[in-house]
């Protein structure tokens, strides 16, 4: 599959074809390493204990997002463009960071005394809160500037090295005590740091420069939030909209039922691979390219994705059965039924994908985040109306409505900006699936060699 979909790029760039099998690659890897977290995580705590750990990613998520300021955003646009020097991006994510640090620990101590005996008792570590937002904050933005560079060996060296450290961690923990929720959230907090601490040394002397790192540069700062925002108001929103659901759950179902719910998710997500690989290499490509190469490549992309990732979800679908209950245990068996329903809205969500990645690039982050609103708002109104009724299967049926109401939005928008039929985003041709036979019989004639 990793040979098929490059083939499908109008001019055969083999730099681009060669990241996005390189970046799919380390998808895979990092998915895998995460399903293998999953398994140790869900088997270890049950499922009231999974749906606790989900609950602080899912809030030390959101923090990021709204903490961040878009830092992550604007890299890979000033970067992609050439308008600001690595050293300054750089610079301003520190200072950000720093900034995070400072509003999360005060975040803790203003909760503290209000909810801390509570969560607490619920075994939440509310008080790692205050270093893991910080952690994940910096971990998002130096990923960022990496991409923007174009630097994706070192973009998927950083993102790989947070689940093997956590692996790692919660091997040692395991092999000397037992796996909590507290000690699960401090590996995960550790993963983040030495991932971050790697980024800087991939970095090095060129992007950290202690003149730009001890002086802060208000212009490119607000600059950089001013765009940035633009567009991370879309990625935290679209973040409720992949996990605000939790939280509903949490409140019609239980905390066991949110542990159910998020398997579920996470083998759902399994239809990204190559989606996720295909939209990091494309962004910073699409924001460098002329206006009337993005518009042919974006098409093309956009629906040979989505045609991989429909194969993706039948084959899924197919094996859910048997994977949930023999990986996760019984305990878990009930997330068979909303995976299944999440999986349509999946793939219409691959595609959005590819093609928020032309939007922005066009300098329209804003037209994403208002799609993601819209979206959002669906989300809400249709979790509020099914979960109370059908449990955790309301939440997935939710979901897949509104993935499928930000795939036709964004589809629109395409159109509009690239002057482009949708249906040429949407239908793989003959030409697509001949290049799928061809790579396949040079595959095979390679091994035969």
């Amino acid at each position: 599959m990793t040979a098929a979909a490059p083939q499908a790029t109008p001019r055969g760039d083999s730099g681009f074809l060669t990241n996005v099998n390189f970046v799919f690659i380390a998808t895979v890897a990092n998915a895998a390493l995460a399903f293998v977290i999953g398994v140790i995580i869900a088997r270890a705590l049950g499922a009231e204990g999974r749906g606790t750990y989900a609950l602080f990613l899912l809030s030390a998520s959101i923090a990021q997002a709204v903490l961040g300021l878009g830092l992550g955003v604007s890299a890979i646009y000033e970067l992609g463009k050439g308008t600001m020097p690595l050293p300054r991006v750089v610079a301003n994510g520190q200072h950000v960071t720093l900034l995070a640090a400072l509003v999360s620990g005060a975040l803790v101590l203003i909760a503290w005394p209000l909810f801390g005996d509570e969560l607490l008792d619920n075994d939440a570590p509310i008080w790692a809160f205050a270093f893991a937002v910080p952690l994940f904050v910096n971990f998002y933005i130096l990923t960022n500037i990496l991409q923007g560079e174009n630097r994706f060996g070192a973009m998927n060296a950083v993102v790989l090295a947070q689940p093997v450290t956590l692996l790692g961690l919660l091997g040692v923990v395991a092999a000397f005590g037992e796996i909590d929720t507290t000690s699960a959230v401090l590996c995960w907090s550790g993963g983040s740091l030495v991932a971050t601490l790697l980024a800087f040394a991939l970095l090095g002397a060129r992007g950290m420069q202690p003149a730009a790192l001890l002086r802060v540069d208000v212009a490119s700062l607000a600059r950089q939030v001013r765009f940035g925002m633009q567009g991370q108001v879309g990625n935290l929103v679209q973040l409720l909209n992949y996990r605000i659901d939790q939280y509903i759950v949490l409140l019609f179902v239980s905390t066991a039922g949110v542990g159910v719910y998020a398997v579920s998710v996470t083998l759902s997500q399994s239809v990204w691979f190559l989606a996720n690989a295909v939209a990091v290499v494309l962004l910073p490509r699409l924001t460098a390219a002329p206006v009337d190469e993005a518009a042919r490549t974006t098409p093309i992309v956009c629906r040979n994705t989505l045609f991989i990732s429909a194969l993706g979800a039948l084959a899924l679908a197919a094996v859910s059965p048997w994977l949930v209950e023999r990986l996760f245990g019984a305990e878990f068996e009930e997330s068979v039924v909303p995976l299944l329903w999440l999986l349509p809205g999946t793939v219409a969500l691959a595609g959005s994908k590819i093609l928020s990645s032309y939007i922005f690039s066009q300098g329209k982050p804003l037209t994403n985040s208002l799609i993601t609103v819209v979206a959002l708002a669906v989300t809400l109104i249709a979790d509020f109306l099914l979960i109370p009724a059908f449990d955790v299967t309301g939440a997935a049926i939710a979901s897949t409505i509104a993935y499928g109401v930000h795939f036709a939005l964004s589809l629109v928008a395409y159109g509009r900006l690239s002057g482009n039929p949708m249906a040429g985003a949407l239908v793989v041709r003959g030409d697509d699936l001949r290049r799928y036979v061809e790579a396949a019989q040079r595959r095979l004639a390679g091994k035969q060699s």
